[in-house]
């Protein structure tokens, strides 16, 4: 059987660790690794944007296709932010896509994701194109701003990333909505979908009500396998919350600062709020701070920038309560490696959590922004060292049902068959 991926995931030659920056797609790599180590009859070839002019890499059961897509200058970059981003490019990357197909001849496309600009290739080709479902940019379109924020509320104080080269977040809301737009139209060409949440199936078959839907969870991280049910409940003087969260406007950077506030006013608990992905030096930060009038020193609120791994675990093993906030999201692996982990979860009930935590089974579910909810859930974890101790061993559990690497590759090859044999009765 031969698979070709489409992944803008560029460090999968090699499957190297990144050095620094954002460690995202590290589950794209992690099912790589899986399919390759479990599955004797699989040539796979992988197709991703390189900014060098690189030739066929050939690895083991491997072909590697770079396909070339040079770094923007400054000026360019001007040009995409003030009116680029409008534009349709309807067969972006199509030949270089179909270039590949015709050398590498696979049975199977399996495309990551329709955000990005190899989804072009839906209704190009006549080889089956599976579509890994991953954050769904219309429903982010329609949460991006946070309760009490829209555009206004970044045009002051002025600031050169949004009056001059306009690529702050007013523009990212533009063109979140551009792209979402062209997700939609692009989802009618769409025929096969893998996905592994309720919210992504109900998305999938509105969008695409004649397309077929495979559930396949992701696999996750080395780290987190190795690590699985560490982490041991530590009797504390103090409360230690965890959260990953990127310098996205949709994350609910502005929730944990609400929560925090009404912690120290309203509690005598003793807490820290310790937030993953985000330094202090952070502007993202204090574009916050500014507009909510909260000071996330005084509130017991630290940066500790990005991890990796390894020290992901590190900060999750030393933690009282893992909290995901975002507005939206479809299945955050951050919320998956804490529950398999063994932390207690509190996560806000949008798009696809509510299936990672079993409908509140198995960890505690508030609705977005909602602060008060989520202060006296964390104020019962400070007095009450056992409170859902049987939410927390179920989201212990239904982790590792979900993310059981011998599953994941048997649902994989079974929906690439199933493809296959699809398209073998027409």
């Amino acid at each position: 059987m031969r698979i070709l991926w489409l992944s803008i995931i560029s460090n999968l030659l090699g499957n190297k660790e990144k050095k620094g920056g954002y460690y995202g797609g590290g589950w794209i790599a992690s099912l790589q690794k899986l399919l390759l180590e479990n599955s004797v009859d699989i040539e796979l070839g992988i197709v991703f944007p390189s900014s060098k002019t690189e030739g066929i890499v050939k690895s083991g059961k491997t072909t590697f296709f770079p396909i070339y897509k040079p770094s923007k200058d400054f000026f360019q970059k001007i040009q995409y932010y003030y009116w680029g981003y409008k534009k349709n490019k309807e067969n972006k990357f199509v030949q270089e896509i179909l270039n590949v197909v015709n050398d590498f001849k696979p049975d199977v496309i399996h495309l990551f994701g329709m955000e990005n600009e190899f989804a072009t290739i839906l209704g190009k080709t006549d080889v089956p194109v599976v579509v890994h479902l991953q954050g769904l940019l219309a429903p982010c379109d329609n949460a991006f701003w946070p309760v009490g924020f829209n555009a206004c509320s970044f045009v002051l104080p002025p600031s050169i990333r949004e009056w001059i080269l306009r690529n702050g977040y007013i523009f990212a809301k533009k063109s979140i909505n551009v792209r979402g737009k062209k997700e939609s139209s692009l989802f009618k060409r769409v025929q096969y979908c893998m996905g592994r949440t309720e919210w992504d199936f109900q998305v999938s078959q509105l969008l695409s009500p004649e397309s077929k839907y495979f559930k396949v969870n992701e696999a996750l991280r080395a780290e987190f396998y190795e690590n699985s049910g560490c982490w041991k409940r530590v009797k504390s003087e103090k409360l230690i919350i965890a959260s990953t969260v990127s310098e996205t406007i949709y994350k609910g950077l502005d929730l944990i600062l609400k929560t925090a506030k009404l912690l120290k006013e309203e509690t005598s608990i003793n807490f820290e709020w310790r937030i993953i992905g985000i330094s202090e030096q952070s502007k993202f930060t204090k574009l916050f701070e500014h507009s909510l009038k909260i000071n996330s020193e005084s509130v017991g609120i630290s940066y500790l920038g990005v991890k990796n791994p390894k020290e992901l675990v590190s900060v999750m093993k030393d933690s009282s309560v893992y909290v995901h906030p975002s507005y939206i999201d479809n299945s955050p692996n951050s919320v998956c490696e804490a529950q398999l982990l063994g932390l207690p979860v509190i996560a806000c009930n949008v798009g696809g959590v509510s299936t990672i935590l079993d409908n509140g089974n198995a960890g505690i579910l508030v609705p977005a922004n909602a602060p008060y909810e989520l202060a006296y859930h964390l104020k019962q974890f400070a007095v009450d060292e056992m409170y859902c101790e049987g939410k927390r061993i179920a989201g212990l559990n239904l982790a590792k049902e979900r993310h059981n690497p011998q599953k994941i590759i048997l649902d994989l090859m079974t929906a690439y068959r199933s493809v296959i044999e699809d398209r073998g009765a027409y």
